[in-house]
């Protein structure tokens, strides 16, 4: 699969990280939800195998039908163009035989609880009545966490499935095959327990316990060679550890644990002080048990890698004896008498000219027409080979005496690798050994792919469309480019070679920088209004103003207004309460006329000095404002007439100014001037 596809319009290929018989391995993202995923994909070339098809399904079902920390968990079971695929979860680390390679042996505590976590999950498959049958460290993950994750329930079978419990047929790793399976016989949990005993010995040894020069004779060794002694490899080994090697890996189902429960629970009693040196575990000998008879295992070609082969056989309950059988073949010699013929001396001259003549007439004959037609190339028809592979076309053209010669054409019809048509043309008569030039399809013709990255997506989509892609379609992303400046090219890479008609088109594009709806601020503090704005990217641009309606210190207004969309970065102008505005004070100019009005007592007084001289009468005013206190006199004077005064008050905001007249002792005027604003 190209790097870079896009599986189901989600998953988009990253790498491959594995695979093995049945299928591929991917490393994948996941567009929608944003993770890595692994994708198992079924191999192209089993996309019609009913068998491996219901395998892959099988898995399927098995894996999703469990839910456990130490089961790899199924996200999605899909299809694409008749292939089938599984999304799992992905597991960064390493494989439980990479570990046992690069650290092997384990330490008897780790092994322990790496064994602990496997059980656990076999367990958890075991309740639902699915037995793995291909337990092996290959089949198990580890992160880098060191938790454990089983995988692969790719032979994974129901007991209650009836399917494929008729068949003889052995499936699984040949290193880790219980004996029953080696026998033909069908996969039990106690089988799964033999491969679980098996895996804990190569953890405690880093090696397996059985070798051979073919899958075979490992086999044979399942059936049976007792298990090594892990103490052998490794004294300081507890018994009461390796006897739960050896009751696991008992060839008797009957004598190994009755389920991976108590195989689990064995583990974690294992190195309790009271069980470490219990007595070596051997399974009960059954009368005769030595004297049975082994069923027929085909034998199978020695591949390079063991650790991974897995078997087929049949076996139809048949038993053999193992004799060395010795055949003897007589060899009977017949003598042949040679009888000696005598020959007639007589010979007769006309005999010998009649030869001499017919010889002479029989070789002329020869020259002029038998010879010639056996060295001239005899005509042949060109067969018809399109739709042929290349070598299918040699062969049949051969038959007819032809050469082929080769050319690679582009083809809308033919697929990749067969024979589009001939030159000459298929019915033509030719000599034999002519040549024939063989066309053989290239598949579609294909277009280099440009880079589009920072080109505007609307010009790139029409130019596309136009050189016939598939589908031109993109996801939106905010950035700091224009709208609509490709950002990415996810699906296909810049200069791959594609088929146009057969390829969707994935960019990235911008949708310009993230919009922020602005909240309504008014009423805020000056500090929430502060955070909000810090917390959404955008600045704020502070006024102070005057309010009499809004607190100090609060927002009174802002601009934009609420609802507006904004970019990050943009600024806000709030305007920020600074309390009522601060009066002035003002001035009262005050006119007032003070009466001369002298008193009878002072009339009476002048009659007597002088009839005709005037009287004066004292005023004095006083002041209470912003400059002047009431109880000082502002001003005195001496009056003989009516006199009129103005007087300014210097009056306070929200305050009262007042003034008042006394006349020889006697006040005359006496009153308060209230604040007044300009304009009232």
């Amino acid at each position: 699969m190209l790097i870079g596809h896009i599986l189901d319009e989600r998953y988009r290929i990253i790498k491959t990280i594995g695979g093995g018989g049945m299928a591929n391995v991917y490393l994948a993202e996941d567009l929608i939800l944003h993770r890595k995923v692994a994708i198992k994909m079924l191999r192209i070339e089993f996309a019609n195998d009913d068998e491996f098809i219901a395998r892959f399904d099988r898995e399927a079902q098995s894996a999703t039908s469990l839910s456990h920390p130490n089961i790899v968990n199924i996200y999605d079971v899909g299809d694409e163009e008749h292939l089938l695929y599984m999304v799992m979860e992905y597991v960064e680390g390493m494989t439980l035989k990479e570990y046992i390679q690069r650290f092997g042996p384990i330490a008897v505590p780790e092994a322990i609880s790496i064994m602990k976590q496997i059980t656990a999950a076999i367990n958890n498959a075991h309740e639902h009545n699915i037995v793995h049958r291909d337990i092996k460290p290959q089949n198990i993950l580890m992160d880098k966490d060191g938790q454990i994750k089983v995988t692969d329930f790719g032979i994974a079978i129901a007991i209650s499935s009836t399917a494929l419990t008729q068949t003889n047929s052995i499936l699984g790793s040949v290193h880790y095959l219980s004996p029953e399976q080696a026998r033909g016989g069908m996969a039990t949990k106690k089988s799964d327990i033999y491969s679980l005993g098996i895996v804990f010995f190569e953890l405690l040894t880093g090696r397996l316990p059985f070798s051979g020069h073919s899958a075979v004779s490992i086999a044979l060794k399942h059936l049976q060679t007792d298990t090594p002694s892990v103490k052998d490899f490794n004294p300081d080994i507890p018994q009461s550890v390796e006897n739960i090697v050896l009751k696991a890996t008992a060839k008797d189902p009957f004598h190994r644990f009755q389920t991976v429960k108590e195989m689990g629970q064995s583990l974690v009693e294992a190195l309790n002080p009271n069980k470490m040196d219990e007595e070596k575990y051997t399974p009960p000998q059954e009368v005769g048990e030595e004297t049975k008879a082994i069923p027929i295992i085909t034998d199978i070609p020695q591949t390079n890698n063991l650790d991974d082969e897995t078997i087929v056989h049949q076996t139809d309950k048949q038993t053999i004896n193992i004799t060395d059988d010795k055949k003897q073949t007589n060899k009977q010699q017949n003598k042949v008498s040679n009888k000696k013929k005598k020959k007639n001396p007589k010979k007769k001259r006309w005999r010998w000219i009649f030869t001499i003549l017919t010889i002479l007439l029989l070789s002329g004959i020869a020259a002029l027409f038998i010879i010639p037609a056996i060295f001239q190339p005899k005509d042949v028809v060109i067969p018809d080979v399109t739709g042929y592979t290349y070598e299918e076309a040699i062969e049949e053209l051969e038959k007819s005496n032809l050469q082929a010669e080769q050319e690679f054409t582009h083809s809308e019809d033919v697929e990749e690798g067969y024979v589009v048509k001939t030159n000459p043309n298929p019915g033509r008569t030719v000599k034999e050994e002519s040549a024939v030039t063989v066309f053989v399809s290239e598949g579609k013709e294909k277009a280099k792919m440009d880079d589009y990255v920072g080109s505007d997506y609307g010009a790139v989509k029409e130019e596309l469309e136009g050189k016939g892609y598939q589908e031109v379609r993109s996801y939106e992303k905010h950035s700091d480019k224009p709208v609509g400046e490709i950002l990415n090219q996810i699906q296909p890479t810049p200069n791959s070679e594609v088929i146009p008609g057969e390829t969707k088109v994935i960019f990235e594009i911008s949708s310009g920088p993230e919009m922020v709806s602005l909240n309504n601020l008014k009423g805020m503090s000056e500090d929430e209004a502060k955070d909000y704005l810090n917390k959404n990217s955008l600045s704020m641009d502070k006024k102070k103003e005057h309010s009499d309606s809004v607190a100090k210190g609060e927002v009174i207004r802002h601009s934009p207004e609420s609802g507006a969309k904004l970019k990050e970065g943009d600024s806000v102008e709030v305007y920020i309460s600074s309390g009522p505005k601060e009066k002035p004070p003002i001035s009262e100019n005050i006119t007032f006329t003070v009466p001369y009005s002298p008193s009878t007592k002072h009339q009476d007084e002048e009659d007597e000095e002088d009839d005709e001289k005037e009287i004066e009468q004292t005023v004095k005013i006083y002041i209470d404002d912003m400059e002047h206190k009431i109880s000082d006199v502002f001003k005195e004077d001496k009056i003989k007439k009516d006199t009129e005064y103005t007087i300014t008050l210097v009056i306070a905001p929200d305050s009262l100014g007042e003034y008042k007249v006394v006349r020889d002792g006697d006040i005359i005027i006496e009153k308060t001037v209230p604040y007044k604003e300009e304009g009232e």
